[in-house]
């Protein structure tokens, strides 16, 4: 009976968890726990020390509070964006995020401190003495060991074995290991070759959270994108997804030669300003991201290698305050004009938009809120959201506009221009939840991307049909294409607008399953 206090407190989290969001919630947790629980407490049942049962204790507690916590205040298990955000959070930002944040289940910290106390002060009189106690812990412990060596054996220890305090930590140092190499690097010199002698502009449009199934354009029930449906200049794909669920490990793939299948360090890999560096293209990176926070650890790092960078967030000091406050899109058109009035021969902009990112309700001005932020607090969400979509379609429209305007002024200049997102977003589409956090396996939502290729007259269309499966991991190939860059490491079978594209490549996401 003794031994009740403590399996109550290593499932009470857990419990909490699959109560509060079961979408993100994993069952394989429970076993997890249980086995690392069964593992520290193998010293005390050995040996009958208590302090070494004060210990396992006081670890598993305090490895329960922690995601208790996170669970309670973001409604999914910690994990490693959500220590970045902390590590690049100062206290005035920290308690502003609490203050929106705060709910009356952080009372459920209560009953999970008593519960520590009662297993502490009840300690259980486990032995290893009878052949039936030998029996069942000799069953638990080699249960345990050979579910951990399995994992350690196929290589999935960490993302598999491990409880999620553990995992986000683990994720976190690999990462920030990644990003500080990637951020000390030197750029790559690379062989490249052009192959047209014509002045060139690719726009690339790096779209934040857009869920194409929020889009009219994409057959929406409402009217979300009247400008790009009214446009008859674009091409329009249906079947472009995301790797990724998050904005990091997306553009850390796009942006460079990784993708799903072939994974190399940061540090080491070639990225897209290594090749534009050793060609005769600028480049441009215009971002309404900011610089400090979550997002700069890898992206920033990235980005510092452009010819020119500009940031236009002035609202936020981090990036976990830019998404409480606003800084619109709309802020990225006077960057974009000087650039492209910049009198390179060969220019590439990349534009990172803060889209459809949450807070949805700061990502669009007054004059877009076309859905009223009444009702409960599903409705609300969703009329946020379709609102900032709206307000997306303004700012694509826009950037469209210009360059067709610059594109007639300049008939010689071979003028591309891309729009995707990095992400999408589930807006109650899947589960009843919004975010782009998922536990298991990743909702179509969170993948499913709009993609929009604009080009001027002076320029051939691409082969694909509409709804031709692609997805953007393998983007680095298409902007080489786009612009007419060759390199050793190009590959024209991932370059989605070449005519050797192959398009019956599995599309293998991050949580390891293939999308249809």
């Amino acid at each position: 009976m003794r031994l009740f206090w403590l399996i109550a407190l290593v499932l009470f989290t857990p419990i909490v968890g699959m109560v509060l969001n079961y979408d993100v919630f994993s069952w394989r947790n429970i076993l997890i726990i249980l086995i690392w629980t069964a593992m520290l407490l193998a010293p005390y049942v050995l040996t009958r020390k208590r302090p070494l049962y004060i210990a396992a204790a006081s670890l598993l507690f305090v490895d329960g509070f922690i995601n208790l916590f996170h669970w309670i205040i973001l409604k999914c298990p910690l994990n490693a964006s959500s220590i970045f955000v902390f590590m690049n959070t100062n206290w005035d930002e920290a308690s502003e995020f609490m203050t929106i944040k705060i709910t009356p289940l952080l009372l459920l910290l209560i009953p999970y401190v008593a519960l520590f106390v009662l297993s502490i002060k009840n300690i259980p009189r486990l032995a290893f003495k009878s052949k039936g106690e030998i029996a069942v812990w000799s069953l638990v412990w080699i249960f345990a060991t050979v579910f951990l060596v399995e994992n350690i054996v196929h290589q999935r220890f960490v993302r598999l074995a491990v409880p999620d305090v553990e995992r986000a930590f683990a994720s976190f140092v690999t990462e920030s290991k990644e990003f500080r190499n990637l951020k000390n690097r030197d750029l790559f010199k690379v062989e490249t070759c052009l192959t047209t002698n014509d002045s060139t502009l690719v726009v690339v449009i790096i779209g934040e959270s857009c869920n194409r199934n929020h889009m009219s354009l994409y057959g929406y029930g409402r009217e979300t994108t009247p400008r790009l449906q009214a446009r008859n200049d674009l091409l329009t794909y249906n079947n472009v997804v995301s790797a990724n669920s998050n904005t990091l490990r997306s553009v850390m793939n796009f942006l460079t030669e990784n993708n799903a299948e072939h994974q190399r360090p940061l540090d080491s890999c070639l990225h897209i300003f290594d090749v534009l560096h050793s060609s005769p293209y600028k480049s441009y990176w215009i971002s309404n991201q900011s610089p400090i926070g979550l997002w700069d650890n890898g992206v920033t790092s990235l980005a510092q290698n452009a010819d020119v960078v500009t940031y236009v967030n002035l609202t936020a000091n981090s990036s976990m305050e830019s998404t409480l406050t606003a800084s619109y899109d709309e802020r990225l058109f006077a960057p974009l004009c000087t650039s492209i009035a910049d009198s390179a021969k060969h220019k590439v902009v990349l534009l990172h938009l803060m889209g459809c990112h949450t807070n949805y309700s700061k990502r669009y001005p007054a004059r877009f809120e076309r859905f009223e932020l009444s009702g409960d607090k599903r409705t609300r969400t969703i009329n946020a959201y379709d609102n900032a979509v709206l307000y997306n379609d303004y700012i694509i429209d826009s950037i469209f506009s210009l360059l067709c305007r610059y594109s007639a002024a300049h008939p010689s200049v071979r003028v591309s221009a891309l729009y995707f997102s990095d992400h999408g977003e589930n807006v109650f589409d899947e589960g009843d939840y919004s975010g782009h956090d998922y536990s298991g396996s990743i909702p179509h939502a969170n993948v499913e991307i709009p993609f929009l290729l604009w080009l001027s007259p002076n320029q051939n269309c691409p082969q694909q049909t509409a709804d031709t499966p692609y997805m953007i991991d393998d983007l680095f190939h298409t902007i080489l294409d786009i612009a007419n860059l060759r390199t050793p490491c190009y590959d024209s079978t991932r370059s989605f607008i070449n005519p050797h594209f192959d398009p019956t490549r599995q599309r293998i996401l991050e949580d390891g399953n293939i999308y249809p």
